[in-house]
Formats: C-alpha cells, sequence, structure tokens
C-alpha cells in the first residue's frame, strides 16, 4: 500500500514528499519553487505571512521604499558636508575640517545620552509617532547639510553640530521605535530572524538607491537643482514613511487608542478594533483622530477639553496650588488618586496610580489598573459638561445614575470585548514615563482631604 509523508514549514508548504511502498522503499521527492518565489525567501520571515501579523507586508513596502529616496538624498548631503569641510578645496585646513567633525561628534553622542535618559521610556508607547518624528529629524538634518558649503567657519561649525544633534536624536528614535514595531510582527517567537531578514532588504534597497544616488550626484551639480532635487526626494521619503506607519495596526492600547476607544464605546456602545482605531489615530497627533493624542480629551459636547496626564501623588496634590480661578477637586478609588482642575472650557486631570497589594510573598501587579484609571478619566471628561451644570460635588461623589458613569461590571464587559477584538491587555502602553506607584500607609486608603485639613479646596460653583 503506498503512503505518502511531507514536511512542511510553518506556513504549511510541502518542502519535501516521502513516497514509496514500504518504509525501505521510500523515495524523497523535493519540493523547488520558482526561482523568484526561492529569492524572496531570503528576505521574508520564515513561514510568511502566518508568522506576521498582516501589516507587515504593506509596511514593509513602504520602508523599503522610503529606504530607498533616503539612500539617494544621503549621497547629496554628504556630498555637501565634504565640500563644507574642504574637499577638493587646497585652500583648507585639514585640520580644521577634523576639528569640524569632532566637535559635531562629540555634540551629537552627548545629545543621544540625554535623548535616551529623558525619552526612552515613551518611544514604545508612542513608537508610531516617533518611527515618523526620527525621518523628520534626520531629513532636517540633510537640508542642514545643504549650507554647509556656503557657510563660514564658525556658522559651519553650528550648522554641524545641529545637524549632528538631529541625527543622534533620529538614531535613538528610529532604533527604539524600530525594535517595538518588530516586536509587534513578530508572532510566533521570530523577532531576531525578523530583524535580520529586514536589515537584508534593507542592504539590497540601499545599495539600489547608491547606485541610482550616484547617477544623480555626478549628473546635478548646480546647487539650485540640488535643493530642488532634495525637497522632491525628501517629501517623497516623509510621504512613504508616513504611510509605511499608518498601515501599522498596533495591538497595544496607548493614550490615544484607549481614548478613541472608550469615547466610541460612550457614544455608541460599540468597541473599536485595532484595525478600525489605525484608521482613526492620528500620526503626529496634532488634530487627527479627534485631536485625543498625546492625552487630550474633550466632554461629549467639545465644550470642554484637556489633558490627562499619569504621575505621582505629589502631581496630584499640586492642583490644589493653582490660582486664578481654577477650580479643584478630587477622589479616590481601591486603585487610584485623580484630582481634576478646571477653569472656563479647559481642564487638566492627574492620576496617580495605588501600589498593588501584596498577595503572599509576591506583590501582585496588574496592567489593567492604568487602563482602568484611564477609562474613568475619559469618562470623566466625557461627562464634563454634565457634572458642572449639576455641580461638581456629583462629579466628586460619582453618582452613577445621574452621570451616566460606568459601573465596575460593565467596565469588565468592555475589558472583555476589548480582548476579543483582538486588543492586548496585558502590555501597559499607557504611562510614559517610569511608572510611579502611591504606597498608602498599612494598606488603608487615605481620606479625601477636607475643608478642615491644611489644604483647602476652593469653593466649587457651577459656573466660573
Amino acid at each position: 500500500m503506498s503512503r505518502n509523508i511531507y514536511d512542511i514549514d510553518p506556513a504549511g508548504n510541502v518542502l519535501c514528499t516521502y513516497t514509496g511502498e514500504s518504509q525501505e522503499s521510500l523515495r524523497a521527492i523535493p519540493t523547488r519553487p520558482p526561482p523568484l518565489l526561492a529569492l524572496l525567501h531570503a528576505f521574508l520571515p520564515a513561514g510568511y505571512p502566518h508568522s506576521v501579523t498582516p501589516d507587515y507586508l504593506a509596511y514593509q513596502t513602504y520602508d523599503s521604499l522610503q529606504a530607498f529616496f533616503s539612500s539617494i538624498t544621503s549621497l547629496l548631503a554628504n556630498r555637501a558636508v565634504l565640500e563644507g569641510l574642504g574637499v577638493g578645496d587646497s585652500s583648507s585646513s585639514p585640520t580644521g575640517a577634523l576639528i569640524l567633525k569632532i566637535a559635531g561628534d562629540t555634540i551629537s553622542r552627548i545629545a543621544t545620552i540625554l535623548f535616551a535618559h529623558r525619552l526612552g521610556t515613551a518611544i514604545e508607547p508612542e513608537c508610531k509617532f516617533y518611527r515618523f518624528l526620527a525621518d523628520l529629524l534626520n531629513d532636517s538634518a540633510q537640508l542642514l547639510d545643504l549650507l554647509t558649503p556656503a557657510m563660514p567657519y564658525l556658522p559651519k561649525l553650528g550648522v554641524i553640530v545641529g545637524a549632528g544633534v538631529l541625527r543622534s536624536l533620529c538614531g535613538v528614535a528610529a532604533n527604539a521605535s524600530k525594535a517595538s514595531l518588530s516586536a509587534h510582527f513578530a508572532l510566533r517567537g521570530n523577532l531576531a530572524e525578523l530583524n535580520a531578514k529586514e536589515a537584508s532588504q534593507e542592504t539590497v534597497v540601499s545599495l539600489l538607491g547608491m547606485l541610482v544616488g550616484s547617477l544623480v550626484v555626478k549628473v546635478v551639480q548646480d546647487r539650485q537643482v540640488v535643493w530642488g532635487l532634495m525637497v522632491g526626494l525628501l517629501g517623497v521619503h516623509l510621504l512613504m514613511n508616513y504611510w509605511a506607519v499608518r498601515s501599522v495596526r498596533c495591538r497595544t492600547l496607548n493614550r490615544q487608542r484607549a481614548t478613541v476607544v472608550v469615547r466610541e464605546w460612550l457614544e455608541c456602545g460599540r468597541v473599536l478594533g485595532p484595525e478600525e482605531v489605525a484608521g482613526r489615530e492620528s500620526i503626529l497627533q496634532l488634530g487627527g483622530g479627534r485631536g485625543f493624542g498625546f492625552g487630550k480629551m474633550a466632554s461629549k459636547s467639545g465644550e470642554y477639553t484637556g489633558t490627562c496626564e499619569f504621575g505621582t501623588y505629589g502631581h496630584v496634590k499640586a492642583l490644589a496650588g493653582w490660582k486664578g480661578g481654577y477650580h479643584r477637586y478630587e477622589f479616590e478609588t481601591d486603585g487610584y488618586f485623580m484630582g481634576i482642575c478646571h477653569r472656563g472650557g479647559n481642564f487638566v486631570m492627574r492620576i496617580a496610580l495605588k501600589e498593588e497589594q501584596p498577595q503572599g510573598k509576591k506583590m501582585s501587579t496588574s496592567v489593567s489598573s492604568p487602563l482602568e484609571a484611564w477609562f474613568d478619566a475619559v469618562s470623566h471628561a466625557y461627562h464634563f459638561g454634565s457634572a458642572l451644570k449639576d455641580g461638581l460635588e456629583s462629579h466628586y461623589e460619582n453618582e452613577v445614575p445621574l452621570l451616566g458613569y460606568t459601573s465596575e461590571e460593565q467596565k469588565g464587559t468592555v475589558f472583555a470585548a476589548l480582548a476579543a477584538a483582538g486588543w492586548d491587555l496585558e502590555t501597559n502602553a499607557l504611562e510614559t514615563r517610569s511608572p510611579v506607584r502611591v504606597r498608602v500607609g498599612d494598606g488603608k486608603k487615605v481620606p479625601i482631604l477636607s475643608e478642615k485639613d491644611s489644604i483647602h479646596q476652593p469653593q466649587i460653583s457651577k459656573k466660573d
């Protein structure tokens, strides 16, 4: 009786077929893919497309195109830098050129350390923004490079240092955001292989870009034509980058995505999935996605707008010191302290998360705690107009029937629906700084300060 046995890869493709009447007579017939497909296997992760997310191909296509145009512009920029350093000019001093190079490298490396320290924790939650920002910084540096040939020595030093700083910021933002995006694309523990294949893709694309760029550099000599060509190529380069990050459908809930999701549920009772939210969110977080970027929130009518941030208990209490007609109140739940300060149509929220209570010898951790707090903050902002009409005391007391707040049972149902829609609720992408937790005495609640305490709450009125 004939029997067939197959070797298959993670995608289910047959690599080799073993056929024969018995185990001893099995004959191996390897599958020979078409030459083009075999070439693609050298640049795509093993098991593609099942080993990566569906948005991988679109992102890599646009990313490869932007790398091609970037290779051409970098050659034009490098030529300008070499001219600025005195290459081809017999009157230039090698020592002066070396000093320019050393100064630029020194300042740029210091900038790398400072930028990584200041914004390192914010890059992963906002990886799409920082990925695009990296190319904005790099393109700005290349435009500065074009200025170097026409500059005197001291201004030239400033331009070279400025371009070096921009490239350092670009390097930190690009490397960190690429690592986060690669982790998003990898589905089967193939992060290392995915990065290796991406390096292969960039190598080929960069080589093609250098070949084309070499012809461009040789043909284009006039400075006005160089500037026009650079502006056009950088425009296409940024457009490719924008489309690349726009195509990514992140599964983690950062501040913008969480606000969009919660607002949609409050308004329509519908839970959005990652693909729908990706179409709504703003990459630069300026005006897209209803302006909900970087912690921005708004009331149902849009009459009241403000921001919300995670911080320390001191940040919550610091709102009490705000002068100039601001009204302030705060409240406490089992998981966090929240302070809200408002004047006119503007408000500011601060959240201080509590430390998880110990369970046995190990301290329990809950990623849902930041998400629950943010859920409540968006809900508070959404109902801000109603709260002011009924008096902020109702907001403070959290009267569910009056303001339509979400109960704990409803939130549990919403979080279950979020997980079913494909969201990753195990990863905390809401806090953009090193997380701080508030330890409350022996675990008991700290009472809310009253008018008799040292810090008095101002009189709360219905109108400013």
